[in-house]
């Protein structure tokens, strides 16, 4: 039998899963056969809910996730898997859904992001049949949506936010050039690679000398509202430095197979967004609640258009 099916597309169902956890602990750092593990199939006690077919399903569900690799014939486990080696059976089956909703689901599973209910009407069949499957209790099973949603989210963020950077210095850079300022255009800063506490991400200096510190945010939205998260060190930053604003970029894709272009839509400074930011709690005993991070969405036309040194 050929160790390797065409990619997977979609969510796998119950039994996939539930067989990829039984086959679980047995793959390791040392590696086993593949051949002499396949031949072995009905040796593996599952009370009769797995057959051979579904059990080779269930290790190419382990292979597709990552979470065993093959070399040479053999298999061998991932840091991730042995991790949780010891795990209970059930505690398996969540791991391996979460780890198919953040691999299959990246087009549905982020518009949950930010969101305190699972409209169940955005949720394909197949997924929704696998977590009712493996979460009986529905509460449970919108948590464990929402939980996954933003860790789809906070990677899409990492993604998109580099190119934005990398975006915002080109443009800065182009800017400056075009006004025949070569020297400045030279001294354009991606601050982040080197310090990200800073509270903005690009620095330059403008024609006239003034320096300007950017903090950029990236969106993919194509709607004419603007999201983005906002730390509280940023906010201080921007509230104490007039130096600071925040710089927009959009990154869209262009072609099928995911490239995309990033350009830059405008501006903010910090007064145009200080009216949105949360308060904190402070009650007469001794307990207290204070804000780490917001979302901050505006419409676009509250944008200031080029950039900050314009």
């Amino acid at each position: 039998m050929n160790l390797l099916l065409p990619a997977q597309r979609t969510i796998p169902g119950i039994l996939q899963v539930n067989a990829a956890a039984e086959l679980w602990p047995i793959f390791t750092e040392e590696g086993v056969n593949a051949r002499k593990l396949e031949s072995q199939y009905h040796r593996i006690p599952t009370q009769g809910v797995h057959d051979h077919a579904s059990l080779w399903q269930g290790q190419q569900l382990l292979l597709r996730l990552g979470l065993i690799v093959e070399r040479d014939g053999s298999l061998y486990s991932h840091p991730d898997l042995r991790a949780f080696q010891d795990m209970a059976h059930q505690m398996r089956v969540e791991v391996l859904t979460e780890r198919a909703l953040l691999t299959w689901a990246t087009l549905w599973l982020p518009t949950f992001a930010d969101a305190d209910e699972v409209h169940w009407e955005r949720v394909p069949a197949e997924a929704h049949n696998l977590l009712a499957s493996v979460f009986e209790d529905t509460g449970r099973r919108e948590a464990f949506i929402l939980a996954s949603a933003r860790k789809v989210d906070a990677a899409l963020l990492a993604e998109i936010g580099s190119d934005g950077e990398v975006a915002v210095v080109a443009r800065c850079r182009e800017h400056l050039s075009g006004k025949n300022r070569g020297d400045l255009a030279a001294m354009v800063t991606r601050v982040s690679l080197t310090d990200d506490t800073a509270g903005f991400d690009v620095y330059a200096l403008d024609c006239a000398g003034s320096r300007h510190h950017m903090e950029v945010k990236t969106t993919r939205s194509i709607t004419e509202r603007i999201g983005f998260y906002l730390s509280r060190n940023e906010a201080i930053v921007g509230q104490r430095d007039e130096c600071w604003a925040i710089v927009v970029a959009r990154q869209v894709v262009v072609s099928g197979d995911g490239q995309a272009e990033t350009e830059v839509v405008g501006w903010l400074k910090y007064t145009d967004i200080h009216d949105l930011l949360p308060s904190d709690t402070i009650t007469d005993t001794d307990s207290f609640a204070r804000w780490a991070s917001t979302k901050i969405v505006v419409p676009q036309w509250r944008l200031r258009p080029g950039l900050p040194l314009d």
